[in-house]
């Protein structure tokens, strides 16, 4: 029978032999300290790296949606019929020819439905917006007279492109910045409950 004092008494009875097993344990393994990538391998390490950091980039940069917001000048309405604008424009095989140019025509309704508007959001807010911020590179116009009235819209795909690699566009710094309401011009005020209005 073993009894509690021999179970916990260790079968290497001298330092010298303790302190061999340990080393030969230890034998070809390293401290996380002293750990290090071989010198053939670190260059390929290193490039797998920065394939993987590229790949990232690219599912981490803004997307379209981001960028139409950018363009609308940050209304979440506008870029959301201007992202609808460029869907359909990029997707549509057919256009409409008039004035020597391409077109898409439809109603302010179904534009707003198609955009996930409400026709009050597509009126007061989404339209005046872009036809603002985006009349570099968008033609809206109203053609048409009563029932057969609609909004025909015309992208210029290369002054889009021209705009988006200028050094003019906001950086997504600044404008994130801008949307938190961060920055000159942009300083949140407390409201004066007091102040009659005009």
């Amino acid at each position: 029978m073993v009894t509690e004092t021999t179970s916990k008494k260790s079968f290497l009875h001298s330092p010298k032999a303790k302190a061999e097993a340990l080393k030969a344990l230890k034998t070809g393994t390293t401290s996380a300290k002293s750990a290090k990538i071989p010198p053939g391998k670190s260059e390929t390490v290193a490039k797998e790296l920065s394939k993987a950091e590229q790949k990232n980039a690219l599912w981490e940069r803004p997307n379209l949606n981001a960028m139409c917001r950018r363009l609308a000048g940050g209304d979440m309405m506008a870029g959301l019929f201007l992202f609808h604008i460029l869907y359909v424009w990029r997707n549509r095989m057919i256009k409409l020819d008039r004035h020597g140019k391409k077109w898409l025509a439809h109603s302010r309704e179904t534009w707003a439905n198609a955009s996930g508007l409400t026709k009050s959001e597509f009126n007061k807010t989404a339209l005046p917006r872009l036809r603002k911020h985006c009349s570099e590179f968008l033609v809206i116009k109203a053609m048409g007279n009563g029932p057969a009235k609609r909004l025909w819209v015309h992208v210029d795909e290369g002054a889009l492109n021209m705009i988006k690699g200028s050094n003019n566009t906001i950086p997504w710094e600044l404008f994130y910045k801008a949307l938190e309401g961060i920055g000159p011009g942009n300083e949140k005020v407390p409201t004066n409950a007091y102040k009659k209005d005009k």
